[in-house]
């Protein structure tokens, strides 16, 4: 099932696992304001093969390069 996110009208931001036919969640989970679905940016994790969906952040992402690729980067660009 997916993850999705919400955001509601007073800014809270909580995660929702639901299916996909479900209908989205109108009261927020820590204030009862009304939500709506926020927008979250997938990125796609190659794993010996294997591919997995997951929110990173930009940090995140360059921590878990391999330090050739973060040399090679300063070095030729």
């Amino acid at each position: 099932m997916p993850l999705y996110e919400y955001e509601c009208a007073k800014g809270h931001r909580f995660e929702a696992i639901q299916k996909v036919s479900d209908r989205p969640l109108k009261q927020c989970s820590i204030c009862s304001a009304k939500t709506k679905r926020a927008l979250s940016q997938p990125t796609l994790l190659h794993n010996r093969g294997i591919h997995v969906f997951d929110r990173v952040t930009k940090d995140d992402a360059l921590r878990s390069r391999p330090s050739s690729l973060k040399s090679f980067k300063k070095d030729k660009f």
